[in-house]
């Protein structure tokens, strides 16, 4: 079983993941990043910054 490492839920997970792969938590709609595929592990994907070109 995996969770959410933001609100703990159990996410459901689709066969053939792909370490990299960008998810989404059904419960709290965070944007998830699978880091590893064997255990299956996943953190949250950081904020995108503000670039102002400098």
């Amino acid at each position: 079983m995996t969770e959410c490492p933001v609100c703990g839920a159990e996410l459901s997970l689709s066969d053939g993941l792909v370490k990299g792969e960008l998810m989404e938590c059904d419960d709290c709609g965070s944007e998830l990043e699978v880091t590893s595929v064997d255990p299956v592990t996943v953190q949250e994907t950081p904020e995108a910054e503000e670039d102002w070109g400098q």
